[in-house]
């Protein structure tokens, strides 16, 4: 195997040296030919203009020193004189002879004054700054103009609803709607499903959380309503209305981080999970965190719209309606009695209740934009009728909104 590389080692070896000694020669000789054609290119010699005698590198010839010596002989030969003979005539003549230039006399004349000449300034500055020699300026010629005349005749005729405008009040509309709410719930529980609470009169005494703990800790949030609207006018003053919405619940309530040291910590379990929170402290409340519960409903609506009041282009009415409810979404904490811990809960837990139902109540006011188009604005309150959650779990709660729909109306046919 040695011998083998040993053979090829040598082979290569000799075939490199007798390519370098083919190539060198080759790559100097093309690099001096691209010099010389640089070189010609530039000074358009060519190879037979090269003189190769050496001598001529620092010798010179005769003729040449001549020709210098005759130029340096004729250079001698052509220079001036120092003085002309105009400056050798001027040193002749005496300086006292030479008489001073008299200047010619210069006539001063005076012109007469000018009578509306101004006077000088010589008011003091309290009198310059003094806003009683300042002339009231007059703003009235401005506002009479008759630029300013068409400007407000312009401004009149423009308007944002038409005052000709007659509604064209359809069988049908539709519409979409937006409502901003502020979403709160009542709070209770079924003592008869909590053990170890003992019923004493209008009393109920237990261990863990209670129901006026919860209603002075908890607080109520921010939520909204979004959805679109269908409705059918039956009589001049009477329509139903119907759609379908989505719907924002909840509430926030004060928890701590469960003490992981406690004892009960451990065998602690509620719907297969482990606690995450406890029940707020009132002594330490720098270990009190808020979390909001919320929980999202589809809505169905059925109700029916009075007219109180009517106007040319606006109108009043008094809305009332019953919503069917379809459980979307939840993220909450649960509390359970038994452990007396919270839970993390979400929509596929069997205490939440998946349909429900809600009343609400308002008064709309709306007004047309043009003959079929209507903006209005509903004050509206909403009360969920069935609890939050599912028989067993002992919590009795209901949800309720209170807010503000937007929307418009078109009137279709």
């Amino acid at each position: 195997m040695g011998t083998q590389l040993s053979t090829i080692k040598r082979l290569i070896k000799s075939r490199s040296t007798l390519a370098s000694v083919l190539l060198v020669p080759a790559i100097v000789a093309g690099l001096a030919l691209l010099g010389f054609q640089t070189y010609s290119l530039i000074t358009g010699k060519s190879f037979r203009d090269f003189d190769f005698n050496i001598g001529k590198l620092w010798s010179s010839s005769d003729e040449e020193l001549t020709d210098s010596e005759s130029l340096s002989i004729q250079s001698s030969d052509r220079l001036l004189p120092l003085f002309t003979a105009e400056e050798l005539a001027l040193t002749e003549i005496n300086s006292s002879q030479i008489l001073p230039p008299r200047p010619a006399r210069k006539v001063q004349t005076f012109l007469p004054s000018m009578e509306d000449e101004k006077p000088l300034l010589t008011k003091s500055i309290a009198e310059l700054i003094d806003l009683d020699n300042i002339n009231s300026v007059q703003i009235s010629t401005a506002i009479q103009s008759p630029q300013m005349e068409r400007y407000y005749s312009r401004l009149e005729s423009e308007y944002l609803i038409n005052p000709n405008l007659v509604p064209l009040r359809g069988k049908w509309y539709v519409g979409v709607n937006f409502a901003p709410c502020l979403s709160y719930r009542t709070f209770g529980y079924d003592p008869s499903l909590v053990n170890g609470v003992v019923i004493d009169g209008q009393y109920l005494y237990t261990y863990g959380l209670t129901e006026s703990g919860r209603n002075l800790s908890d607080r109520s949030i921010t939520s909204y309503s979004i959805g679109i609207d269908i409705g059918r006018r039956l009589t001049d003053r009477i329509s139903v209305f119907s759609g379908i919405n989505y719907a924002h619940y909840g509430e926030q309530l004060q928890v701590s981080y469960a003490d992981v040291s406690d004892p009960n910590f451990e065998d602690a379990v509620f719907m297969g999970k482990r606690p995450m929170y406890q029940r707020h402290s009132a002594e330490d409340k720098s270990r009190n965190l808020p979390f909001s519960n919320k929980y999202s409903y589809f809505e169905i609506p059925l109700g029916i719209s009075v007219d109180i009041a009517k106007l040319s282009k606006a109108r009043v009415t008094l809305d009332a309606a019953m919503h069917y409810q379809r459980l979307d979404h939840v993220n909450a904490l649960v509390y359970d009695f038994e452990t007396d811990y919270y839970y993390w809960a979400e929509k596929q837990e069997s205490i939440f209740r998946r349909n429900g139902l809600a009343t609400s109540v308002g008064v709309t006011l709306s007004q047309y934009v043009t003959e079929r188009f209507e903006l209005f604005i509903n004050p509206q309150f909403k009360f969920n009728l069935t609890s939050t959650f599912e028989r067993p779990y002992p919590v009795i709660q209901n949800q309720y909104t209170s807010g503000l729909r937007i929307g418009f109306k078109q009137q279709v046919f």
